[in-house]
């Protein structure tokens, strides 16, 4: 099955304001998520049916979907681990509505 990773605008912001070394990094874990690579872990709660990427103090969070026999990665929010969960669960409520 092809994978397709995307890379929404904010994670594509987020990873342009680092260092080159951490930039470096972030990209290479990002594609990494086509094969599965990296500290990937399913969220719970509130975030249930999305997935982290795990890589140092940072996070990107993503969710996954197939559509006529391929997969599609969907990074849409990245941020320091210190702040991503808080702040996406409040994106994600001001979406819904809730």
């Amino acid at each position: 099955m092809k994978t397709e990773v995307r890379v929404g605008p904010q994670v594509e912001a987020f990873v342009k304001s680092l260092a080159p070394a951490p930039r470096q990094a972030l990209r290479r874990a990002i594609k990494g998520l086509a094969r599965q690579k990296g500290d990937i872990k399913a969220l719970e709660g509130k975030l249930s049916g999305w997935r982290r990427l795990r890589l140092g103090g940072y996070r990107v969070l993503y969710k996954e979907t197939s559509h006529g026999g391929a997969r599609f990665i969907n990074c849409v929010f990245a941020n320091p681990r210190s702040v991503v969960y808080e702040i996406f669960s409040r994106l994600l409520a001001d979406q819904l509505g809730e």
